[in-house]
């Protein structure tokens, strides 16, 4: 079986990653067995035959830009409950907590097979939940309260380097235009952020500080989600990441101090378009393509996010969009079609 499994891949022009292969390595060119064998389409549940290379690339590709678009309209969304006063903090909570009901009946009734994990996996899922999921919220809301939103995501989306850094350091070939992909990537987050701007450099070392550590939080997230998913399908990784997530959140603010019953419809509204357009969907999109290709790709794609935002307030809000938020925004692009045009081997990124 595995012989032929290695000839259809060869046919169809393999491009291995360590996305896109599943099982310990010792379990390579075998299938896997018992309860805990993925079922189902890759990446809902991994088949036996992959899809061919370019078909997982351009859905992979596809689906993390989905995700990023996602999260840009949802930010806009959140952003008009912020503008009304609403505590970030609380709406994060609530993002997870709802989230992770939602996510854990719907997988229950179509995957219920999706809901089991190895006990010796747990602390793997745990670190996941509580410091991935929940962490770089947490520390992504606690810096945009101490310094500008644009610095905290221009230094928050230098995580697509720190995962060719990672991945370099471990062995993996990190093709040339990957870098320059991410730098560019960076440059034009900075200037669709409008960091260029003298007023958004006034900044303090504690804002600074957060912001570094929501990149490593970022960065944390995908590899770990990367090396997950070589076992597990995208269902699993969002029933157990977002359920440790909400413990998580518990330990810090008990679920029963959030305000359910106190809060306005019109608020309640905004919350659950939050919920469903920047968690439900941007998640599961965005897990999916982890599946698919490298992390680090996916986390490149992900830079978009900022350019999506930015047209999104200026269609909805009616905030302006200046000429270098724009040529920035095209620079991301750039970076992103130029990673594109390098396909990832067994033993590259």
């Amino acid at each position: 079986m595995g012989e032929r499994l290695s000839r259809k891949l060869a046919d169809a022009g393999s491009t291995e990653t360590l996305s896109t292969r599943r099982g310990p390595p010792g379990l390579r060119g075998r299938l896997p067995i018992g309860r805990f064998a993925p079922r189902g389409p890759s990446p809902w549940g991994p088949s036996v035959e992959p899809a061919p290379a370019p078909l997982r690339l351009g859905l992979g590709y596809s689906l993390a830009l989905a995700a990023a678009t996602s999260f840009g309209l949802g930010g806009v969304i959140a952003k008009g409950l912020f503008n009304r006063g609403y505590d970030p903090a609380m709406l994060a909570e609530f993002r997870m907590v709802i989230a992770f009901v939602v996510f854990l009946v719907v997988i229950a009734v179509v995957r219920r097979d999706a809901l089991r994990i190895r006990r010796a996996d747990l602390p793997l899922f745990a670190v996941f939940g509580i410091v991935a999921v929940a962490g770089v919220t947490a520390v992504y809301y606690q810096a945009i309260k101490l310094i500008p939103i644009g610095v905290v995501l221009v230094i928050e989306y230098t995580a697509p380097i720190l995962l060719l850094g990672w991945a370099r350091l471990r062995g993996r070939t990190v093709g040339g235009r990957l870098w320059v992909a991410s730098a560019l990537a960076i440059v034009g987050c900075f200037f669709v952020a409008g960091v260029y701007d003298a007023g958004l450099r006034e900044l303090n070392s504690l804002g600074i500080t957060l912001a570094v550590l929501a990149a490593l939080i970022f960065a944390l997230y995908f590899a770990l989600a990367e090396r997950i998913s070589r076992s597990y399908s995208t269902p699993t990784l969002l029933v157990w990441g977002f359920g440790f997530a909400s413990v998580g959140w518990t330990i810090v603010h008990p679920l029963w101090l959030l305000p359910w019953t106190t809060t306005p419809p019109e608020i309640w509204a905004q919350i659950a378009a939050v919920v469903v357009i920047a968690t439900l969907v941007p998640f599961a999109l965005e897990l999916a393509a982890v599946s698919l290709i490298p992390a680090a790709r996916v986390g490149l794609v992900a830079t978009s996010e900022p350019v999506v935002g930015a047209v999104a307030a200026w269609l909805a809000l009616g905030e302006r969009l200046e000429a270098p938020q724009i040529a920035g925004g095209a620079v991301v692009l750039i970076a992103i079609v130029l990673a594109q045009t390098l396909r990832p081997t067994a033993g590259s990124v």
